[in-house]
């Protein structure tokens, strides 16, 4: 007959830390061992599945501001975690647009860009004509 001996069982004091991981496609979300760094329980969550749960409330806000600054904002349900704010100046935003590079990527063509300098030549001219308006107003 053998004899089986039992140690008592002492108490072990896990603790537990959150974690998330965020690549391009996905992201894994978890718990480790805050002692020893090992994954207790983990999930992986496309990032199309998150992207579209942050998204689906949000708001977008873009402002021209009169010094030539778009300004944008993004806000969700739960603004107080989630908004984000930025700004460009319009000549920056258009210089980075038609760089060599970005303009192979967005395929634009000839007659795009003349349109879009059409259209930088009337905001031009609408920009000229208030300012016009604002010199005969302060004689």
């Amino acid at each position: 007959m053998k004899v089986q001996r039992t140690m008592p069982i002492e108490p072990v004091d896990l603790t537990f830390g959150a974690f998330a991981k965020c690549g391009q496609s996905t992201a894994t979300v978890g718990y480790r061992d805050a002692s020893t760094g090992r994954v207790i329980a983990s999930i992986e969550i496309p990032a199309q599945v998150i992207e579209g749960a942050v998204l689906e409330n949000a708001s977008v806000e873009i402002t021209l501001l009169s010094d030539g600054e778009i300004a944008s904002a993004v806000a969700g349900p739960a603004s107080d975690c989630f908004s984000i704010r930025s700004s460009v100046a319009i000549d920056q935003l258009v210089e980075a647009f038609v760089t060599s590079q970005n303009l192979h990527k967005e395929e634009a063509t000839e007659a795009e860009l003349r349109t879009l300098l059409g259209r930088l030549h009337k905001s031009v001219e609408a920009v000229e004509r208030t300012i016009h308006c604002l010199e005969v107003k302060a004689k």
